[in-house]
């Protein structure tokens, strides 16, 4: 073995085995977590094989067994399969096992995913002859290995297209003086509020996809109060409030109807089958409807009595 490479192995009592790491180390040092170790090889980090190390794996292979009472040595294909490196999983699960790091591993080394270990076994054409599976590696390219026979697996793009698509809360903005209608230089006060209806920050949307469940739950980025009068909040972590300790206020300088909104920014977050949670990639901003403020003068004058 050359100085700059290296194989890597971890133990996984829960996977009743060890999960191999191959590749070249080039300028930075493995880093493991839990059953992940990650490299970096200069062109970006990966978890497991590479994406050119899975493709590369041999579609057929040499097999050595008795026919007909002699040794017979021939090329065969290979039947690949992949399963979610997860929990209790086997390569004969009748039902497979999700878990969120399985999904978050990949996200972090900027693969699809799921992270998956790979099994393959040679299909010898006699129905006599045991077919072994054999323990290949991990991988965060599940759909470049060759052969693969795996069922459907949920993806990473699948959780956030469903994140994408949450009938997210959209934001209402109340004010105060109450009654749509202030006078000019006078402060009015701005308080967002959620209707009953969509997903707000921190409830959670649990779905079902491809027989795992997942829990959508979005999250809170920041709030824009647009006044109506080319001036806005800017981002902002606040909610606003009503007289008089909101922190959301405006005076208008001219007498007028505007029209005010609200826009919250949401992410996400995302569990699978129970697992722990972890942040999606992204943010969506879903602006509230639309309410109009009128700004009236006020005109002084003398009356005799």
């Amino acid at each position: 073995m050359s100085a700059t490479a290296t194989v890597l192995m971890i133990a996984v009592t829960s996977l009743g085995g060890l999960i191999q790491h191959p590749g070249t180390v080039a300028g930075g040092t493995p880093k493991c977590k839990g059953i992940v170790c990650t490299q970096n090889t200069g062109g970006g980090t990966y978890a497991g094989k590479t994406e050119a190390q899975t493709r590369a794996l041999p579609p057929r292979g040499e097999a050595k067994y008795a026919t007909a009472g002699k040794q017979v040595t021939k090329v065969v294909p290979y039947e690949y399969v992949t399963i979610l490196a997860c929990g209790n999983n086997t390569v004969t699960s009748t039902v497979e096992v999700g878990c969120t790091s399985a999904y978050q591993t990949c996200t972090d080394a900027n693969a699809p995913g799921p992270y998956s270990i790979i099994f393959r076994r040679l299909l010898i054409p006699e129905p006599d002859v045991t077919k072994v599976w054999e323990r290949v590696g991990t991988t965060c390219w599940p759909n470049a290995v060759p052969n693969n026979t795996a069922r459907p697996q949920l993806t990473m793009a699948m959780i956030k297209s469903q994140w994408e698509h949450t009938p997210f809360a959209k934001p209402t903005v109340a004010t105060q003086p109450v009654g749509g209608a202030t006078l000019v230089t006078l402060p009015v006060y701005f308080q967002l509020q959620y209707p009953a209806a969509g997903f707000q920050p921190n409830e959670i949307n649990t779905v079902t996809l491809l027989g795992h469940q997942v829990r959508i739950k979005p999250t809170f980025k920041h709030n824009v109060f647009t006044f109506g009068d080319g001036s806005t909040s800017g981002t902002t972590q606040s909610g606003g409030g009503t007289y008089p300790d909101g922190d959301i206020k405006h005076a208008y300088d001219k007498r007028g109807r505007y029209t005010t909104s609200v826009a919250t920014t949401y992410g996400g977050q995302y569990s699978v089958d129970g697992g722990g949670w972890a942040d999606i990639p992204g943010a969506i901003t879903v602006s509230g409807p639309t309410s109009t403020i009128e700004v009236v003068t006020t005109k002084n004058e003398l009356v005799n009595q």
